[in-house]
């Protein structure tokens, strides 16, 4: 069995990385992309927690039967992959011990060649942050600005399926970045998780420049860096426009399907902000909207009263914006604005 650095892991092509800890633990962060093929179900993990604290032979021995149990899975699962003889596997675990040793091994005898990922996710994070900043540093910036609504994730999806680079921020952060920002969302990611995402993002970037959308410090729990926050505003800015009517068309059709009128009401009701600035009277006017299912006005009222109010404040020290876009409706037009930017980065 072959043991391997991160970084060397990362000068191969076609590589798979097998995450063999606990569900919860790659649920909570892993290398992006790797298959977790675990050892130890959550439950079993902790039994073997336990019983190491009181007799670490026992632990070995319990671990030995249960993972002895699943390896003939694990092998089949890899074995199944089309053209898996192209592939490296990059076997890893917490810190590069037995978890990710038994299954390298295994797969070895089996002529599955297999790598363990010398010590395991904890080298790796430990990579992820000392490369991070420097990873970033030769990419321009070219940020989206303009008010709530405008169409800016949509801008950043068409560019993204034009194979231009793009950085999602709210998209990693799994969180919109607004009061209802995981509304219809699954669970926000942890800062482990988004940092990893961020690597990936720019270790694959090969253009000199990225379009991403203007955020504040932070979106949900999670914590831009510095370093990006300081590249976001020394590079182009973009301010993006529409109507009115545009944009609380653009926020009905992307918030409608995940519409919970009850978590809403419990979002707006709890809003110190409104309560405190706005007022109750105002408070139930918004909440009236909801209950008749008036999105239209529902939305009106708040991105005038205190989306529009609040980007104002956030946006104006960009001004005057190089380029302004009008995004009524034809996105192809606006597109293509876009792109045309990029010429001075090429």
């Amino acid at each position: 069995m072959k043991e391997i650095t991160i970084e060397d892991a990362y000068s191969y092509k076609d590589l798979i990385f097998i995450d063999v800890r606990s569900p919860s633990e790659y649920s909570y962060s892993t290398i992006p992309g790797a298959i977790n093929l675990p050892i130890f179900s959550d439950e079993e993990r902790k039994n073997i927690g336990i019983t190491y604290k009181e007799d670490k032979g026992k632990a070995y021995e319990k671990g030995l039967t249960i993972g002895a149990n699943k390896l003939s899975d694990i092998y089949k699962y890899i074995k199944s992959i089309d053209n898996i003889d192209r592939h490296k596997i990059v076997v890893f675990c917490s810190r590069g011990g037995m978890r990710s040793k038994s299954v390298a091994l295994n797969l070895n005898l089996l002529n599955i060649k297999a790598f363990q990922l010398i010590g395991g996710y904890k080298a790796y994070r430990k990579y992820v942050l000392e490369n991070l900043e420097e990873k970033n540093k030769s990419i321009k910036y070219i940020t989206l600005h303009g008010n709530t609504g405008v169409g800016k994730t949509a801008l950043l999806k068409e560019l993204e399926r034009l194979n231009q680079p793009i950085l999602n921020l709210e998209e990693l952060a799994k969180n919109r970045g607004s009061i209802f920002g995981n509304l219809g969302i699954e669970k926000p990611r942890s800062q482990k998780m988004f940092d990893s995402l961020l690597f990936e993002k720019l270790r694959l970037n090969k253009k000199r420049y990225i379009f991403t959308e203007s955020e504040s410090k932070r979106i949900g729990n999670i914590i831009l860096p510095d370093f990006l926050m300081k590249s976001m505003e020394e590079g182009t800015h973009v301010l993006v426009k529409a109507d009115l009517d545009q944009r609380i068309n653009n926020l009905i059709k992307e918030y409608t399907p995940y519409v919970d009128r009850e978590r809403i009401y419990e979002i707006i009701s709890s809003n110190k902000y409104f309560i405190k600035r706005k007022g109750i009277k105002w408070l139930d006017s918004l909440t009236d909207y909801l209950k008749r299912n008036d999105y239209y006005n529902f939305v009106k009222t708040l991105l005038i009263d205190y989306y529009d109010e609040l980007y104002y404040h956030n946006e104006k020290k960009y001004n005057p914006y190089k380029y302004i876009i009008n995004n009524n409706g034809n996105i192809d037009k606006s597109i293509d604005k876009l792109i045309s930017i990029v010429y001075n980065y090429q």
